[in-house]
């Protein structure tokens, strides 16, 4: 999958980048954020893609342990327009071959405070893989993950390695084939159909899609859950639902539908993205009152990729031989049509991700993303909602975009409002 998101970034122009953001109550001494930088270097993070010399062959990783440079914004901002500062951050680059593949950036704070983001690639870490790898940084822990040193790619042991991994990745190709046979017969896309999109227009300026997050107490959102017969990550779910409906983002048949990435991170594991993605259909208007049919719902969904795994996976050996040109013009079919609703449900961090240079509030773990207005209006918008739990802490981000109705912080905050009315839910909304 690593290699398949990578491909993504190139054909489509624009690298998904993951923005997790700490305030604090008073400036952070810069040796401090030096140090968390460094110890980031030598763990997960510490890495970036090496292009194979082979067109069909595989990428691979390799070791990068020098930190990516930290920005610092010393004009205080009022903690209110703090928003501002993703139109600035999609300015900083991070690439997962060029480098750096991850950075910090440091915006001080009217009053003394300040706020400390990162952002990472998400080719070179996931959400559950970063906050692992913050964690790590944090308690002092240098993991050697045993990337090997970048070398020149046209070395004679480099091709004769990749020549040789090609060809006994040919029986998984075969099987990818006969999959993409029997995928394409149950379901073929029109002719007519959005996903055939116009190439990306470099000179078209950047939309900074809104983000709101929302910080709830854990207890009260479980309890919440309890009294609804749910559990807390369904009631999260029903939100997400009841965010969709009022927004416009549901389907002809008035239902919502929810892709969930599921981590499939093991002790150990060098990938970048260790994710399948589950769908599941949701009726706004049965959640708002009674979320158990979701609940069976989501449990029947991953039960079917428990035993009988995802769509795509078994297509990624196809990736290296996938030319540029179509991965553009397929890019609505793997999203999936129907207006999808990213809801992504980390599940519980280790409680040192919430303490990158002392102890901090994990205020937002939100999607980056380089979008262009014409390719949000070919998408119908997009709507993502990340949760997270640290502690006694509840984190949940929610990122909105719909063409000429919800396009500011402003306009999206009071829809996150209501719908947390919906469900019940109490929190601070940034």
């Amino acid at each position: 999958m690593d290699q398949a998101s990578f491909v993504g970034l190139r054909a489509l122009g624009r690298e998904p980048a993951m923005q997790l953001t700490w305030l604090y109550p008073h400036a952070i001494d810069e040796a401090a954020v030096t140090q968390f930088s460094e110890r980031l270097a030598h763990g997960l993070l510490g890495r970036l893609l090496q292009r194979s010399p082979l067109p069909w062959g595989r990428h691979r990783w390799v070791a990068n342990p020098v930190p990516g440079p930290v920005a610092w914004f010393r004009d205080p901002l009022p903690r209110e327009r703090l928003p501002e500062l993703r139109r600035v951050l999609l300015d900083l680059p991070v690439d997962p071959e060029r480098g750096p593949g991850w950075r910090l950036a440091v915006q001080a704070l009217e009053g003394g405070g300040c706020a400390l983001t990162m952002l990472v690639s998400h080719t070179i870490a996931d959400m559950r893989a970063a906050g692992l790898a913050i964690a790590d940084a944090v308690a002092g822990r240098p993991l050697d993950r045993g990337f090997p040193a970048r070398s020149w790619r046209w070395s004679p042991p480099m091709l004769a390695r990749d020549s040789v991994e090609s060809l006994r990745a040919l029986p998984d190709v075969w099987c990818a084939l006969a999959a993409l046979a029997r995928r394409s017969r149950r379901a073929r896309l029109p002719a007519s159909s959005p996903s055939v999109r116009r190439d990306r227009d470099h000179l078209e300026p950047a939309v900074d899609a809104p983000v709101v997050p929302v910080v709830m107490d854990a207890g009260a959102c479980q309890q919440r859950a309890s009294d609804l017969g749910v559990a807390s990550s369904t009631l999260i779910m029903a939100f997400v639902a009841r965010l969709a409906f009022r927004i416009g983002r549901v389907d002809a048949s008035g239902r919502v539908k929810l892709v969930l990435p599921v981590s499939d991170r093991r002790s150990g594991d060098r990938r970048g993205n260790a994710l399948r993605s589950i769908t599941v259909m949701a009726d706004p208007d049965a959640c708002r009152n009674d979320p158990r049919a979701l609940q069976r719902d989501f449990k029947a969904a991953l039960a079917s990729l428990n035993q009988h795994g995802d769509d795509l996976s078994p297509l990624f050996p196809l990736i290296p031989y996938v030319p540029l040109w179509l991965v553009r013009r397929l890019e609505q079919e793997v999203l999936g049509a129907g207006l999808p609703v990213g809801c992504s449900l980390v599940g519980e961090l280790p409680p040192d991700a919430n303490r990158p240079c002392g102890e901090a509030l994990l205020l937002q773990a939100a999607p980056l993303q380089r979008y262009t207005a014409s390719e949000l209006a070919q998408l119908g918008g997009v709507l993502f909602v990340a949760c997270c739990r640290v502690g006694e802490q509840l984190s949940c981000t929610v990122c909105g975009y719909v063409p000429d109705h919800v396009t500011s912080h402003a306009e999206l905050m009071p829809f996150v409002h209501d719908a947390l009315a919906d469900m019940g839910l109490r929190g601070a909304i940034g």
